[in-house]
């Protein structure tokens, strides 16, 4: 028998699961079974498949907050699937070898466990995912396990191992059973049935099995090949110590009568062996026979349950299928309405934005134009006050500014007179009848006498 190892597997996506539990594996000598899935999917997915025969355990923002059954579920970014786990039953298959008996004989036994996760129970559910595991529910059943058979085998003898196999009247498998329930109830796992199905005993003693009956007749044949030596060392004697003809003869006789019933005893012990041997043969072939018959039925059973599960499997996988399909065209036709109701509604926001856009941009111009003629008649009536106040205020400046023209028109007048006196072509003369000769020797003589008298008279 191969081990069988429980494992967890990932997935990419939930709908990936039921195709992973029906396939086999095989890693250095064992059977991977798992019993727990990491699916994973794309961070932009809105929404989560759980396939039928499944239960999952769902993280928001990493944190457990519940269970989901099968069916379609929206599931945000931020929502997770951490664990998915079946809700079918799980056979376990452990060979437990070099097994002592009673009588220190080495026996190997073949146990087959049938389990589930009770997914019913949502705190069995994540017990089982957080607390146990497919790892540590794989070691503890094997050590588990590994101590009850060794327990129990222990105290049989070898000739006794295969009632192990008749699980209907072996309390102690029953006892084991509910051992195994109480241990792994609180981590949410069910031990439904717990079998041995097969027993490996040394080659030796399987033959020693078939001559067991034998012995008790070749015992007796021993015994009396015994006292056919003594009784022929008695003769011997006899012989030895007497002369007595009659006496020779009578010992004689004895011995050949008791010569002739051993040979009758010889060839009676051995048709007793044939005998018994060949009802030993017979025995271990009914045995042999029997405990096929059960192995085959334990098989056939075996086959029927794994038969079962593959059409369970099968059956999970079509409605998986049709329901994949339906929820496809279901959520297509979600979106067209969606997509639809979008557009309706944005060409309804868009055609109502750019309405009131326009009403806004003529109020604004609207308000603009007012604001600019508003602006333009403030210009004008300030325009006009300026105007007003600038004849005001010459009006005013007319009077003050008298004498301020009055001095600027005699500057003007001396200003005129300095360049009459400045230009040296000009003579001036008057009415007063004076000698200009003597005037200007006059002049000349004061210009001299202040040190112009150069630049006066051009000397």
């Amino acid at each position: 028998m191969t081990s069988t190892k429980l494992v967890a597997d990932t997935v990419w996506g939930c709908l990936q699961a039921p195709a992973k539990l029906g396939e086999r594996h095989r890693e250095r000598g064992f059977n991977l079974t798992p019993v727990a899935f990491f699916p994973r999917r794309l961070p932009c997915s809105f929404w989560v498949i759980i396939p039928k025969g499944f239960v999952a355990l769902v993280n928001r923002h990493g944190r457990y907050v519940g269970i989901w059954t099968a069916g379609f579920h929206w599931a945000p970014p931020y929502m997770s699937v951490s664990h998915l786990i079946p809700t079918q039953y799980t056979v376990y298959d452990i060979p437990v070898k070099e097994c002592p008996t009673q009588d220190n004989v080495m026996v190997t036994i073949d146990v087959a466990i049938i389990f589930r996760v009770m997914t019913e129970d949502e705190k069995c559910v994540y017990n089982f995912c957080y607390r146990l595991g497919p790892d540590k529910l794989d070691k503890m059943l094997r050590a588990f396990q590994e101590e009850a058979i060794r327990g129990m085998v222990r105290k049989r003898k070898y000739n006794e191992i295969y009632d192990l196999m008749d699980l209907d009247h072996d309390k102690q498998l029953d006892a084991t059973k509910r051992d195994l329930n109480d241990t792994f109830h609180d981590y949410g796992v069910h031990i439904s049935s717990l079998a041995v199905t097969n027993v490996h005993l040394p080659h030796d003693f399987a033959e020693t099995m078939a001559e067991e009956t034998i012995w008790g007749t070749r015992d007796t044949f021993n015994k009396l090949q015994q006292k056919y030596k003594l009784k022929g060392i008695e003769i011997k004697e006899v012989e030895a110590k007497t002369m007595a003809e009659e006496t020779i003869w009578g010992t004689r006789d004895t011995f050949n009568k008791l010569q002739q019933k051993y040979k009758l005893k010889g060839i009676e012990i051995k048709e007793v062996e044939a005998k018994s041997r060949q009802k030993a043969q017979e025995d271990l072939a009914k045995f042999t026979a029997e405990k096929d018959s059960e192995i085959a039925s334990k098989q056939k059973n075996f086959a029927k349950v794994e038969a079962e599960t593959a059409k369970e499997i099968a059956e999970i996988t079509e409605q998986q299928k049709a329901d994949v399909l339906s929820i496809d065209a279901d959520s297509k036709l979600l979106v067209a309405q969606i997509n639809s109701k979008r557009d309706i509604k944005t060409s309804k926001i868009r055609q109502q934005g750019q309405a009131e856009a326009d009403k806004v941009r003529i109020e604004a111009n609207t308000y603009v134009a007012l604001r600019q003629a508003e602006a333009q008649k403030i210009i004008k009536e300030n325009g006009a006050k300026c105007t007003q106040l600038n004849a005001s205020a010459e009006a005013e400046a007319a009077t003050q500014c008298a004498a301020q023209r009055k001095y600027a028109e005699k500057m003007r007048a001396l200003q005129q007179l300095r360049s009459l006196a400045m230009n040296d072509s000009v003579c001036i003369t008057g009415n007063h009848k004076d000698n200009i000769m003597a005037q200007w020797i006059a002049f000349s003589r004061e210009a001299n006498v202040f040190g112009a008298g150069s630049q006066l008279f051009g000397k």
